[in-house]
């Protein structure tokens, strides 16, 4: 018995040291995912399939590892393997469609009223006295920036070969991705363009680049309550510091669009303001707490090769 618990105990130290740290980090939080819709399966109508999707992610995780250990289709292979951290946050990422909105309801009116009682107005109300068309399609193109600025920083590093930055800065900011998912799943909310609709009098006009960017968007994110905190500002914050570390010229071409995006977040009607100073707080949270956590996993697996 006492040799059945102590091999029990050492499940998961060896399963961290056999993976590496992001695809370790992504397999945590899909058994996560798991626990959770298993738990909370009476409340979900798709818990079956949710929970198939979950177990087949985590499928899709070891046989990357495979073909990363074998070699298996070369180069391409190998590419397919480093940047299989993007794939597998995204797909999480729309999952949490089918499971949020099931667990606990919207928490829009208590942001709405901490906003109102920091500032004394609605921020994003305050804004309608700004709106131009031109500065509309502006921001909405500074917004959908976001949703490239990791691709690039890590294909900068890739590219350059400088493969431990790209591992580092590939793992702090799955970090900061999978922080910010359980943020939306404690903290479910739509955002001010769904629950401060019937306030709003001007309306967000702009040419067909706003509508083009706002269509696309509302088609491919399932997932609609993704709001607290904003990921936007803190992913976004931890790619700009990470590209100072790493890669100087992104971070000066990254500078003014984080700048411009923040502001795009509350002037778009996507978050509340709050929900940017938690954005901000998680960042450096992430930023100081992900590399330690990178180091102690990375030594572990480093003991088990010369082990």
């Amino acid at each position: 018995m006492t040799g059945t618990r102590h091999r029990k105990g050492h499940v998961i130290p060896s399963i961290m040291k056999r993976i590496a740290p992001i695809q370790g980090l992504t397999l945590f939080f899909l058994i996560g995912l798991i626990l959770l819709t298993i738990i909370f399966h009476g409340k979900i109508p798709l818990w079956r399939s949710l929970l198939l999707q979950y177990i087949i992610l985590v499928g899709l995780l070891f046989v990357f590892k495979i073909i990363s250990d074998r070699r298996v289709m070369g180069k391409t292979g190998t590419f397919f393997y480093y940047f299989s951290p993007v794939l597998f946050v995204v797909l999480i990422y729309e999952s949490l469609g089918n499971l949020i909105q099931y667990l606990q309801p919207d928490v829009d009116p208590q942001l709405i009223q901490i906003d109102f009682l920091i500032f004394g107005v609605h921020p994003t109300l305050w804004m309608e006295q700004w709106i131009i068309p031109w500065v509309t399609d502006i921001m909405s193109l500074v917004y959908l920036s976001y949703y490239f600025s990791p691709v690039v920083l890590a294909g900068v590093l890739y590219v350059k070969d400088r493969m431990a930055e790209f591992d580092r800065a590939l793992f702090v900011l799955g970090v900061g991705y999978y922080i910010s998912f359980i943020g939306y799943i404690l903290f479910p909310a739509l955002g001010p363009r769904y629950a401060m609709t019937h306030l709003y009098s001007v309306p967000l006009e702009g040419s067909f680049i706003t509508d083009f960017i706002r269509d696309t968007l509302i088609a491919l994110e399932h997932n609609k309550r993704d709001c607290m905190p904003s990921g936007h500002t803190q992913i976004f914050l931890m790619i700009l510091f990470l590209a100072y570390r790493y890669e100087r010229i992104l971070f000066y071409i990254f500078l003014p669009i984080v700048c411009g995006m923040i502001l795009s977040t509350i002037y778009l009607r996507y978050h509340y303001v709050i929900d940017i100073l938690v954005g901000v707080g998680l960042a450096i949270g992430c930023l100081i707490f992900g590399p330690l956590l990178h180091r102690w996993w990375s030594n572990l697996s480093t003991q088990s090769r010369v082990s």
